[in-house]
């Protein structure tokens, strides 16, 4: 491997990419610099669709179809009018995309020649499923293709299409063939009419892709469609003369990629890809991607776990936090020691460039260095799991109850590698104070009074925002933090556990604890 894989969104690029309608070349040149000037990308996969596409394409529907602008600047869609908020939204990538199509009509060319003048590779990446905004009053919003639009009795559970609709149950059924040709057909448009060096199939925008409980029972068909993509990347390295490779986009842990019909162990036997990427169901990435189940299962695949662009500590509440460099690199470093071949970053774009931090550039050639990324300071986060499953609910990361005057078992946090003589702290975010003494792998740790709280957290504040920490739900008006100091020759490579003895009468319950990480200087 020569770098790392960066996925770059449509809406990044419409939406941020504001001299499109004055100089598109410019604005495809900034972009693509923005990724390969930092140096350690070997890759970047170019997202052109969500169910509407941004290219002209001939099989779905550009996103400007029906769309009309009134006197006032307002979008219009089918001739209706649209909410400020959605024409604020949807307009200037309306008017950039179509821009585009009529004044540079060769730009993918232009940008995959561009991208290999600057060192770097273009893939594609197909949203397979995207379902983005399919709520009750959000049907009409100009993200739908046409294809949803007109034929609901192809997507796979609209019976359940309620005011509070769950997005994944207005997704396309795979199992229907004229739904499975449509999708097809779409990754042959990519791969034989625009040249790249790959094609990456995006399962997780979304999952499920078969009606409620047909989900393993169809696992062949969902590999045969991947058989399909293959056939359709060999005609594109005869007709472009250079190989084309598949990635593939999945849930973090084995059994959910084979709950939802996706048999990687086979894609993997007969080389349909050549990417295996883990990944989050929603933007929240995990510690535990499961790398080594992976590659026993598909020893033959790189493994490309992805960091995306939160750590959500406790479901329960949805404690969570925005990426850092700090917590990028402890993720990082936490996949290389796994056994990650590479790292594929998500939703790490140029507008995240504006905050404060991360300074994102400096995270990809980081990354790209396993020794640099473990020698940086870094942040490893409990993370809970964010199942993709219907069946499969998720569970507390923390122990569900601390009894008073007790000790109910550990917290599994995973330290990365190069660990040794590394000094650092234990930070524990509460919503109630705690009474209690911390061990790391049995080992009691010292209590630290005076410290400092990591990027933007603060002790106490009002409402649910606590700096960039958020607890979205519950009543959080002061967050009550204990750190500790990481014992000398407790902290060790891996998997570590954290230990809560609780001295008070106070049970503590699960919910209670915000948040939980191993910062390491």
């Amino acid at each position: 491997m020569s770098g790392v894989f960066i996925n770059s969104d449509a809406w990044n690029f419409w939406t941020d990419s504001k001299c499109i309608e004055t100089d598109p070349a410019k604005a495809i040149r900034d972009d693509v610099d923005f990724y390969a000037d930092a140096g350690g990308v070997e890759a970047v996969f170019y997202n052109m669709n969500f169910s509407r596409s941004f290219l002209n394409t001939k099989v779905g529907t550009p996103i400007w179809k029906d769309c009309t602008f009134d006197a006032d600047g307002n979008l219009r869609l089918r001739g209706f009018p649209l909410k400020k908020a959605d024409s604020d939204n949807y307009g200037p990538m309306v008017r950039r995309a179509k821009f585009m199509h009529e004044n540079m009509p060769d730009f993918m060319q232009y940008r995959y020649d561009y991208c290999h003048k600057k060192g770097i590779e273009m893939w594609h990446s197909m949203r397979m499923n995207d379902v983005h905004h399919s709520e009750l009053g959000g049907e009409f919003k100009p993200q739908h293709c046409d294809l949803w639009l007109d034929h609901k009795e192809m997507l796979r559970a609209w019976y359940r299409h309620t005011w509070r609709g769950y997005w994944i149950d207005n997704g396309f059924d795979y199992g229907r063939r004229d739904v499975y040709e449509y999708h097809l057909n779409l990754a042959r448009e990519y791969l034989l009419d625009y040249e790249s060096d790959g094609i990456e199939l995006d399962w997780m925008r979304a999952m499920p892709v078969f009606k409620p409980g047909y989900d393993e029972l169809n696992t062949e068909i969902l590999t045969n469609f991947v058989r399909d993509v293959k056939a359709a990347a060999l005609e594109a390295e005869k007709k472009w003369g250079h190989r084309v490779r598949i990635a593939a986009r999945t849930p973090y842990q084995p059994q959910e990629a084979y709950a939802l019909g996706m048999d990687v162990g086979t894609w993997a036997a007969e080389g349909l890809i050549d990417v295996l990427i883990p990944s989050p169901n929603g933007l929240c990435m995990e510690q535990d991607a499961q790398l080594k189940l992976w590659r026993a299962i598909a020893p033959n695949l790189i493994l490309a776990p992805c960091v995306d662009y939160v750590v959500v500590s406790n479901r329960e509440n949805f404690s969570r936090q925005a990426f850092t460099k700090e917590i990028d690199c402890g993720m990082i470093s936490t996949y290389y020691a796994q056994g990650a071949d590479t790292i594929y970053f998500y939703n790490h774009f140029p507008r995240h460039e504006h905050d404060t931090e991360p300074r994102i550039r400096e995270i990809f050639p980081a990354a790209a260095d396993r020794e640099k990324a473990a020698s940086l300071p870094r942040r490893h986060v409990i993370t809970a799991h964010d199942s993709c499953v219907e069946g499969l609910y998720n569970a507390p990361c923390f122990p569900a109850k601390i009894w008073e005057k007790c000790s109910d078992g550990g917290v599994r946090i995973h330290a990365g590698e190069r660990t040794a003589g590394r000094k650092g702290v234990i930070l524990i975010g509460s919503s109630v104070p705690l009474n209690v003494n911390v061990l790391l792998n049995t080992v009691y740790c010292d209590p630290v009074t005076d410290f400092d709280l990591p990027q933007n957290f603060k002790k106490g504040g009002n409402g649910t925002q606590h700096g960039s920490f958020w607890v979205v739900s519950g009543n959080v008006p002061e967050i009550f933090w204990t750190c500790v100091e990481i014992p000398p020759q407790a902290l060790h490579d891996g998997w570590n556990n954290v230990e809560l003895y609780n001295h008070d009468s106070h049970i503590i319950e699960s919910k209670e604890i915000l948040w939980m990480e191993l910062n390491l200087a």
